[in-house]
């Protein structure tokens, strides 16, 4: 073993000690206390105001006010034929009372202007309530069916989104 070897080897023992040392003091030493934990981490001061600057969204399965011009929901009213919607926002989601029946099996919501088929969640006061329909400029044609037992019943809900939302 030459020289440089033995040295190499000193340095190795001696950092791999002291390692074991500081190891061993932090393990013996109480927890940093509350207050030492409250500072807010750079990162998210940095960042946190990238972050409200996102559009808040609700979540898509939670109620809200039906308002296609500010809460991106519309209510389809099932006893209807043929609903017009208006709106310029690039997505919605669509929302049924009354739709459903204990023999309704499955939702199928399905924007036929882009072939977007919408997530349907079901809830147990046979409403249902879809995730956002992403939609076309013009005239957007969503079919909503429902299967039951007794076979397949469809609803068309035309949602025509204006020219001036592909500015924004």
């Amino acid at each position: 073993m030459g020289m440089s070897e033995k040295k190499f080897t000193k340095a190795m023992v001696l950092a791999v000690g002291g390692l074991g040392l500081i190891s061993t003091i932090l393990l013996l030493n109480d927890p940093p206390a509350a207050s030492e934990l409250e500072i807010t981490p750079v990162i998210f001061e940095t960042n946190s105001t990238k972050i409200s600057q996102f559009e808040q969204r609700n979540i898509a399965s939670a109620t809200s006010p039906a308002d296609p011009a500010t809460n991106n929901l519309i209510e389809l009213k099932c006893e209807e034929e043929g609903q017009v919607f208006e709106t310029a926002l690039i997505r919605l989601r669509l929302k049924g009372d009354k739709c459903l029946t204990e023999k309704s099996t499955s939702t199928r919501v399905k924007n036929t202007s882009n072939g977007y088929i919408a997530t349907v969640f079901h809830r147990p006061d046979y409403s249902f309530t879809t995730d956002y329909i992403n939609l076309s400029e013009g005239k957007n044609e969503i079919d909503v069916s429902f299967e039951t037992a007794d076979g397949t019943v469809t609803k068309k809900v035309t949602v025509n989104r204006s020219f001036q939302s592909a500015k924004k």
